[in-house]
């Protein structure tokens, strides 16, 4: 193995640290007593963040009544938690934008295949019934990937040699081959640096595998699917097309009944697009 995660992560400069706003917004995460005035405060000093947070508000996917005009009125019609969220989303999405040649991924391609699961993993949540689970699928669904960032740039010349064809296991033993960790503990390892809550982190190194009893069971379970169903729908993470019969066999290990699992690989689409319409993108 050549360089350790630490010194990895040490060496990509553009890595080493999240914006201001991003890195306020993180301390708010898993406060459930977050008050109002707090969360407005680290928002409306960003009239970019704001903007883009009133999109995601308006969106059809949070099925508000009526259009949404500030922040402030936002906050009061989903709820702090809802807006800590939705803000931490918005100012990620700059992170997860850029292309990953080592991954095949261009502009924005991991950004949807992020934004696809966050929303699945809401879908899947809410059916525990608490809403602290579903709050966090979504952030967890945004950033369970984040490890492919840093791996991107010690990987390009060795894994664009991988088929295109190359599944989840094929891709987490190439990288692990090569330099002695895959992606999603390098995601760990890099949450960790940027200060993520201990569910976010625990969520990232879990997504590939195995359900196991632990206090984070039902959010690692929540993504696991989610990334699997936004794979099977056609925007993967840099891994190739799922198969039918493998998709479902690899599904339905976490736990969801099969008709909860059709119904929302027909909403997703919608969902998605949906949603990047309201924020000036396409698929």
């Amino acid at each position: 193995m050549g360089r350790s995660l630490g010194e990895l992560i040490a060496a990509t400069k553009e890595l080493s640290s999240l914006p201001s706003t991003t890195m306020q917004l993180m301390k708010l995460l898993d406060d459930e007593t977050v008050e109002a005035a707090k969360v407005l405060e680290v928002i409306e000093q960003d009239p970019s963040l704001t903007s883009n947070l009133l999109k995601l508000a308006n969106s059809a996917f949070y099925g508000l009544r009526r259009q949404v005009g500030s922040a402030r009125e936002a906050l009061i019609l989903l709820g702090n938690q809802t807006i800590v969220n939705m803000a931490f989303a918005t100012s990620m999405g700059d992170v997860l934008r850029g292309p990953l040649a080592a991954y095949r991924l261009g502009r924005n391609d991991l950004w949807h295949h992020a934004l696809g699961t966050a929303l699945a993993a809401t879908h899947l949540a809410s059916l525990f019934g608490c809403q602290e689970t579903r709050e966090r699928a979504f952030t967890a669904g945004l950033v369970h990937d984040i490890g492919k960032l840093l791996l991107n740039r010690p990987l390009k010349s060795e894994l664009d040699q991988l088929p295109p064809e190359c599944n989840f296991e094929c891709l987490l033993d190439a990288e692990t081959q090569i330099l002695g960790f895959n992606h999603a503990e390098a995601g760990a390892r890099l949450g960790e640096a940027w200060n993520f809550p201990p569910f976010l982190v625990n969520a990232i190194e879990n997504h590939h595998q195995e359900p196991s009893e632990s206090s984070d069971e039902k959010l690692i379970r929540t993504v696991s699917a989610a990334n699997l169903v936004t794979c099977h729908l056609g925007w993967g993470g840099g891994t190739g097309p799922i198969t039918e019969d493998n998709f479902w066999e690899s599904v339905t290990q976490y736990g969801f009944e099969e008709d909860v699992l059709r119904e929302l690989i027909a909403k997703l689409p919608g969902d998605l697009e949906g949603m990047l319409n309201q924020i000036g993108e396409t698929l």
